[in-house]
């Protein structure tokens, strides 16, 4: 018998702990994308290898409203990070509620206030950069990114590790 996907059902928003349910409408997360070279000499066709690297963590959340307390976050230069929670649940039909908690620190570099239209929300998209990612569903911690300290978690397991130790660090 096949099983049904899980399907995000509910989802909500916090900002530097201030909660935006209701108001905040959609989240898009970063996409994680191991950076690669392409190896082409001496095989029948190009292999891509890990450099140790990741491209640009990045995403937007849209709120229903111009919030004035998230707008005023933009910016990252000497100052804290912006640590935004994101937390849903997903469930298959039959199925009990699994969540999904990802924290993000990072900071907001664009503020983008949409088109203005009467009898419509006044829409607020906001992009933000990464430095650090975690992403748990259920009790499995699935992603623990941190770029300023070079870690690369990945279902356990340190990816940076090794290469942290043979520069000496």
């Amino acid at each position: 018998m096949a099983k049904s996907p899980k399907i995000l059902k509910k989802f909500k928003l916090s900002v530097d702990g201030q909660g935006y349910l209701g108001i905040a409408d959609e989240i898009t997360l970063p996409k994680v994308t191991v950076k690669t070279r392409e190896v082409t000499s001496g095989f029948q066709a190009p292999i891509e290898l890990d450099i140790g690297q990741l491209e640009k963590l990045e995403g937007s959340i849209t709120l229903l409203e111009y919030n004035d307390a998230v707008m005023k976050l933009l910016g990252g230069w000497g100052v804290k990070t912006t640590t935004m929670t994101a937390r849903g649940a997903i469930q298959a039909q039959g199925e009990a509620p699994v969540p999904v908690v990802v924290t993000l620190e990072g900071f907001f570099k664009e503020v983008d206030m949409g088109n203005w239209k009467d009898g419509e929300e006044a829409k607020l998209t906001m992009q933000y950069t990464v430095q650090k990612y975690q992403l748990k569903i259920g009790q499995d911690e699935i992603y623990n990114i941190d770029l300023y300290n070079d870690t690369r978690i990945i279902n356990g397991k340190d990816q940076m590790k090794l290469l942290r130790a043979a520069i000496g660090e």
